[in-house]
């Protein structure tokens, strides 16, 4: 500038010159500044995507398909997107903070904001996130078992260890909060379920009375968190003579599945029967010394980007049982065999190196789900994305949601060392992790970005087995058996079950009624699983 000011005064240089000169060093200067982002962005696309060698031209040349293609432009979006990104969420706390001076002022019972995972799950219509347990329960009357079962839960009030089983789920300014009620009528609770035009239950009639419970509201127009039904009559399948069905109707902001059998044994339950039944793997899908993979930072936090972006570029499945907007009625079928699972599972397990629990589990999914579709439909997938829950950390206090979700693509070939190799890849994924830390956000955001950011719509099923009590008595009352169904979400409308209880594993299997034409259909999938135990059984153990 000083030279141009110098030639200036010698007349040398018109002020037009000197304003063109600077614009044209401006230029550079910008140009510069894009040269070296583009490298930088260059130097993580080939970190993320890779570099290979050509030996015959002698020079590297990136690795790039139509699904990196798609990778680059969703990184680009996200890397432009990132500083608006960090701004939301600064809004979103500053307005969160305003919100909760406003509705502490307005309700003085407010007790906190829900949490993450407790958030997650009060997206979608308060009926669709409903835990349904159904257990068979041996009890001289069930007015009697009712009056005791709300005289316990009135010894519960004010116990702070569970009193969030108290609480109503509140929605104020798109933002969901606890509100402790001042006085908790346990009769609003457990009721009665009265049937009529009967003298017995069978399976069909347990079947759908549930289908018809599954479109009632919980307590307090659904602002309470659960419900035990105790039907009025006596059940008629041979194995359960002389035992009455019981329901437990639990909303998912409550807890996770692992949380409710917790809270069913040590809380709800007989003190002397308190004894949980841990089956080895059966809840775990990630390995435990993923900790190690922490040593690797940068390897870490690529890995983490690109589960966020294959997240966001996965395909919706295209089958029968999913697309359809649900309906809210749900069917339930369930099975008891006289095999002995639980048994022959581990035998399988024990006579291959390299399986787990699971591995065996979801192969017998993957031919259940082949029967099904070969027998309804005109093709079969090749796989079918299932959304598997992880349970994280123990935790020391009883309610509550601490868990993580990923998508297995499991493929239809009911092939079981094909499935484990899926698994192995899966365990080795830190999509749960990534997926963890995206659910964090549930805590921040208002209910109208959270709901289309969250909606479930890619995957047809969810996939759960969580371990269960050796023996459960429920004021002096026994229970015979015990099966659970997972909660609908967004348009993933099946959910397959399996829980252990007594040393007996049992399938059970729900689906919204918009994704069947016959409900009778879903036995295919349950005693397909069952067939394919058995077979397994006979290839590996008793060969």
């Amino acid at each position: 500038m000083e030279n141009y000011l110098r030639d200036l005064e010698k007349g040398i240089v018109f002020p037009d010159t000197i304003a063109s000169d600077l614009v044209d060093r401006v230029s550079d200067r910008i140009g510069y500044l894009i040269h070296n982002l583009s490298c930088v962005l260059a130097v993580v696309m080939s970190f993320l995507l890779g570099f290979e060698y050509d030996k015959v031209w002698n020079k590297v040349k990136l690795k790039i398909d139509d699904k990196g293609i798609l990778r680059i432009s969703v990184l680009v979006v996200l890397f432009f997107l990132l500083p608006a990104l960090l701004i939301f969420i600064l809004l979103s706390l500053i307005y969160k903070n305003i919100c909760s001076v406003i509705i502490k002022g307005k309700d003085e019972h407010f007790v906190s904001f829900l949490e993450s995972f407790d958030v997650f799950w009060s997206l979608d219509d308060a009926n669709k996130n409903v835990i349904e347990v159904l257990g068979f329960i041996e009890a001289d009357s069930p007015d009697a078992l009712i009056l005791n079962i709300r005289e316990r839960l009135n010894h519960l009030v004010g116990n702070a260890a569970v009193e969030k089983i108290f609480y109503r789920r509140l929605e104020q300014f798109g933002l969901y909060y606890w509100h402790r009620p001042d006085t908790v009528d346990v009769s609003q609770y457990v009721k009665i379920l009265k049937i009529s035009n009967t003298s017995g239950l069978s399976k069909r009639d347990l079947e759908t009375i549930m289908t018809q419970l599954s479109e009632d509201a919980l307590p307090y127009d659904g602002e309470g968190l659960f419900e035990i039904l105790v039907a009025d009559i006596q059940i008629t399948e041979e194995a359960f003579l002389n035992n009455y069905a019981i329901m437990f109707r639990i909303h998912h902001s409550v807890g996770d599945g692992i949380a409710l059998i917790e809270f069913l044994c040590k809380i709800l339950a007989d003190e002397s029967d308190i004894n949980l039944f841990k089956p080895p793997e059966v809840c775990n899908l990630i390995e435990e010394n993923l900790a190690k993979d922490l040593v690797d930072l940068l390897s870490k936090l690529k890995e983490i980007i690109m589960c966020t972006v294959d997240g966001v570029i996965r395909k919706p499945d295209l089958n029968s049982l999913h697309g359809p907007k649900l309906e809210g009625k749900k069917h339930f079928k369930w099975i008891d065999t006289n095999y002995n699972l639980l048994d022959m599972i581990k035998e399988i397990k024990e006579s291959q190196s390299g399986l787990n629990f699971t591995d065996i589990l979801a192969t017998a999914l993957s031919s259940g789900l082949r029967d099904y579709f070969s027998q309804t439909m005109l093709y079969v997938p090749d796989d079918v994305a299932v959304i598997i829950p992880i349970r994280l950390s123990e935790s020391d206090r009883i309610l509550k949601n601490n868990f993580t979700v990923t998508i297995l693509p499991l493929p239809l070939t009911g092939d079981l060392k094909i499935i484990n190799q899926s698994c192995n890849t899966l365990r080795k994924s830190l999509d749960p992790l990534t997926n963890h830390y995206l659910l964090k956000l549930c805590n921040i955001c208002p209910k109208c970005i959270l709901e289309p950011v969250f909606n479930s719509n890619q995957a047809t099923m969810v996939f759960s087995n969580i371990p269960g009590p050796k023996s459960l008595s429920i004021c002096g009352c026994a229970m015979q058996s015990m099966v659970f169904f997972v909660p609908n979400k967004g348009s993933t409308g099946v959910g397959v079950t399996a829980l252990c209880y007594g040393g007996v594993l049992r399938f059970a299997i729900m689906a919204d009624s918009a994704l069947l034409s016959n409900p009778e259909d879903l036995s295919i999938i349950i005693n397909g699983m069952v067939q394919k135990i058995g077979s397994l059984h006979k290839d590996y153990v008793t060969t």
